[in-house]
């Protein structure tokens, strides 16, 4: 394998150089990332360059693994995401059996911000990651702690967090592992844990304004069969009244007549009820995740929304990974498994699978059509200037400020369609029910 020669900066800021043996120029530069180096060139040495001894083993910061520096070896290549219902496969490393899987309860993303806010914490303190993840799992709730114990043995050996928490589906969402991913492939951990809470706690904001519409229109139906036997009880119990001659309790016979009008609509609301429940489930089941991102993509104000937090979360990630020396098409890739939509992530692996060593990232980014053109521009003139990273930031704040404002608004503007949907629905009910009455109230009376 030929000898490169590198110049790096260490987490203090100080300039190292040194010579390593790698397969190519960009598993060089993987490894130094891996040992949490912050890489500024390597050179292939010419045949004629005489090749120093490799640079000595140096410990990698604690805030990645507290292994000693990783050995230079093929790495293995990272392929485009294959989206399999909820599991993201070909990650970099071993591939994910999915019989690995561990089927557990719902996570909530008020939970996933607690979690790594604080996991943020401890990763920016310098503190063993095993022994980390091993105290907040003592302190978190239940249904998390096994998969921290697990990730904190498989760093213990020198594994990866994100390899262990992927087991864990239904407590991590793709996104959430190919953020820690990405974090842990480039050297920017801490800030990939901040990035998850942030991003958690905004959506858990979200989803608890929409989840008091889903019950107030729940509600509304609900009490639809109740209102129903009412007004058939009232007009069975004037039939009831007319024949007894007006002698019986007004109220009692009220009653009486509406629950037995209830008790004959029951059996139909209950079979509507299980009915609407069941395709609940169904399309908020697992192997519908996709279909649901695809669906979320065409609901007006939300749809907005999932598209800008998408573009949001991709371009941060792109600008952080592009810090590591990574080849473009590595880049684009790692940064890709980021995207929470699946929909729009799917786009991005489609471009990613026809993107080649050679290709600029600026280009690929135009093709996937997923962001403004001159976003690829800006990116165009990095890669000119020789500055990726300032050109991707600039993009990242642009499209950060974009979600933003459209996160601040769905909320609002969500309520005003909701209550305009609610008004609609509560008018035909109410439409449906006062015809229902009044076109049989005037034959009861006259006894027809």
């Amino acid at each position: 394998m030929p000898f490169f020669r590198y110049s790096v900066a260490n987490k203090d800021g100080q300039l190292l150089t040194g010579t390593l043996q790698a397969a190519n120029r960009d598993a060089a530069s993987s490894a130094l990332v891996s040992a949490g180096y912050i890489v500024r060139e390597v050179l292939e040495q010419g045949p004629q360059s005489p090749i120093p001894a490799p640079a000595p083993r140096v410990p990698a910061p604690q805030v990645l693994l507290q292994a000693a520096a990783p050995s230079i070896a093929r790495p293995v290549p990272h392929r485009a995401p294959e989206i399999r219902g909820n599991i993201s496969m070909g990650a970099p490393g071993a591939p994910f059996n999915q019989a690995d899987v561990v089927k557990t309860k719902r996570g909530k993303d008020r939970d996933l911000f607690f979690l790594f806010s604080q996991l943020g914490s401890y990763f920016r303190s310098g503190m063993n990651p095993a022994q980390s993840l091993t105290d907040l799992a003592s302190r978190t709730p239940e249904r998390y702690r096994d998969s921290l114990f697990r990730a904190a043995a498989k760093v213990s050996e020198g594994g990866r967090m994100s390899d262990a928490l992927e087991a864990y589906p239904y407590l991590y969402p793709p996104d959430v592992i190919g953020t820690i991913r990405a974090g842990e492939t480039a050297g920017f951990l801490p800030e990939a844990m901040e990035e998850v809470a942030d991003k958690m706690q905004g959506s858990d904001r979200l989803k608890k304004r929409l989840f008091y519409y889903q019950i107030v229109f729940a509600a509304t139906f609900g009490i639809t069969p109740l209102i129903l036997a009412i007004v058939d009880g009232s007009l069975a119990s004037i039939k009831t009244q007319d024949a007894a001659g007006g002698s019986l309790p007004p109220v009692a016979t009220l009653a009486a007549a509406a629950f037995k009008a209830l008790l004959a609509v029951l059996p139909l609301s209950a079979f509507i009820f299980l009915v609407a429940w069941g395709l609940s489930a169904w399309v908020n089941s697992m192997p519908m995740r996709q279909f649901r991102h695809s669906l979320i993509m065409r609901i007006p104000v939300i749809g907005g929304r999932a598209s800008a937090e998408s573009m949001a979360r991709f371009t941060w990630a792109l600008a952080m990974v592009s810090r590591g020396g990574l080849s473009p098409q590595n880049t684009f890739l790692l940064a890709l498994e980021s995207v929470p939509n699946l929909a729009i992530r799917q786009r991005l692996a489609e471009q990613g699978r026809q993107m080649t060593e050679s290709d600029k990232l600026s280009t690929s980014l135009r093709n996937a059509g997923v962001l403004p053109p001159e976003f690829g521009d800006i990116v165009q003139t990095g890669e000119i200037t020789g500055d990726v990273p300032r050109a991707l930031d600039s993009v990242r704040k642009a499209t950060d400020a974009d979600f933003r404002a459209k996160d601040e608004t769905a909320a609002r503007r969500a309520g005003f369609i909701f209550l305009g949907l609610l008004a609609v629905v509560v008018t035909v009910l109410a439409g449906w029910l006062l015809t229902r009455y009044y076109s049989r109230l005037i034959p009861t009376i006259l006894g027809e």
